[in-house]
C-alpha cells in the first residue's frame, strides 16, 4: 500500500491571502516547481473520471470514508515534452495515498487506447511502481466503466515546512472547469467557467504531527477545517451535469460513452 497522509482543506477569502502568506513565510520555502515560475505558482489541469450514474460524486457527498478517484492530471502550459500523469487517488477516512503514473502527453490517446503500458509509462527512479500503477488505473477504469466528466484548471502556489518536508501547504486559486471535456482538452483554457472567485483553498498535507506553528496560524485566522471538494464543486456549477446528479438520469451523452477505452470492448467480447 502507497503511504498514507493526511490531508486538511480550508476555504479562506482572496482577500486575506497576503496575510496569510506573510504569516507562514518565517517557517516555510516554496515548492521547486512553484520558484522557477514568474509568478511563483504553476497551473495544475486535471480531467476526472466519473461513472455513468457518477457515483465519485455521490460517494463524496454521502461522505463514504473509503474511496477512489480517477483522474489524469497535466502541469502549466503544453509542449513537446509535457507530461501527463494517470492517477489513482484514493481516500481512508481521513488519510490520503496516490497511485500515479507518468507518460508523455503526446502519447496519451494512444494509452487510452492500447492500455500498453509497458511501452508508454516512462521509468522514472521517482516512480519505481508506474507502470503497476497505470495498469490499476486501467483496471479501475474498466470495472467501473467510468468516463471523462470535468476538466478542472487552477493555480497553485505550493510550500514545504522548513523543518519537516513531509509537511506541504497549498494555495489553490481561480478554480475554473468546463463538463464532458475530450481527453485533448488537458491542456485548454477556452470557455472555462470559475467557481468560487472570491476565495480559495489552503490545504495542509502531512504524515505525522501537525506543528504548533501552524496551529496557532489557523487559529489566528481562525480557520476550520471543512471537506471542500474541487471535483463536486466543480461538477455542480455545470447545469449538463446537474441533470445527473439526482440520479435519473443514468447514462452520460453519446460522445462522451465514445471516449471508453477501445481495448475494453475488445477483452469483454473476448470473455464472451
Amino acid at each position: 500500500m502507497k503511504p498514507l497522509r493526511l490531508e486538511y482543506k480550508f476555504l479562506i477569502p482572496v482577500l486575506r491571502i497576503e496575510e496569510l502568506r506573510r504569516a507562514i513565510n518565517p517557517f516555510v520555502y516554496l515548492d521547486e516547481y512553484a520558484e522557477r515560475e514568474i509568478n511563483k505558482e504553476y497551473t495544475v489541469h486535471s480531467i476526472y473520471f466519473d461513472t455513468m450514474k457518477l457515483d465519485d460524486y455521490h460517494d463524496k457527498l454521502a461522505g463514504i470514508k473509503i474511496r477512489k478517484k480517477l483522474r489524469i492530471r497535466g502541469y502549466n502550459e503544453i509542449d513537446e515534452q509535457s507530461i501527463a500523469f494517470l492517477e489513482i487517488k484514493r481516500k481512508y477516512e481521513n488519510h490520503i495515498s496516490k497511485n500515479r503514473a507518468p507518460l508523455f502527453f503526446k502519447n496519451l490517446e494512444e494509452i487510452l487506447n492500447t492500455a500498453d503500458c509497458d511501452k508508454y509509462v516512462l521509468k522514472k527512479s521517482n516512480y519505481i511502481d508506474a507502470v503497476n500503477d497505470a495498469r490499476k488505473f486501467f483496471y479501475l477504469s474498466k470495472i467501473k466503466n467510468c468516463s471523462p466528466v470535468a476538466l478542472i484548471n487552477y493555480e497553485r502556489e505550493a510550500y514545504f515546512s522548513k523543518h519537516d518536508t513531509t509537511l506541504r501547504i497549498t494555495f489553490d486559486k481561480n478554480l475554473r472547469s468546463s463538463s464532458l471535456p475530450q481527453i485533448t482538452d488537458l491542456y485548454n483554457e477556452a470557455g472555462l467557467k470559475y467557481a468560487m472567485p472570491g476565495n480559495f483553498i489552503l490545504e495542509v498535507k502531512f504524515f505525522s504531527g501537525f506543528p504548533e506553528w501552524l496551529q496557532k496560524i489557523l487559529r489566528k485566522f481562525e480557520l476550520k477545517r471543512q471537506a471542500v471538494s474541487k471535483y463536486t464543486i466543480c461538477v455542480e456549477s455545470h447545469k449538463e451535469l446537474r441533470k445527473f446528479i439526482d440520479g435519473n438520469n443514468i447514462l452520460l451523452p453519446s460522445h462522451l460513452k465514445k471516449t471508453r477505452f477501445n481495448y475494453l470492448k475488445e477483452e469483454i467480447k473476448h470473455a464472451g
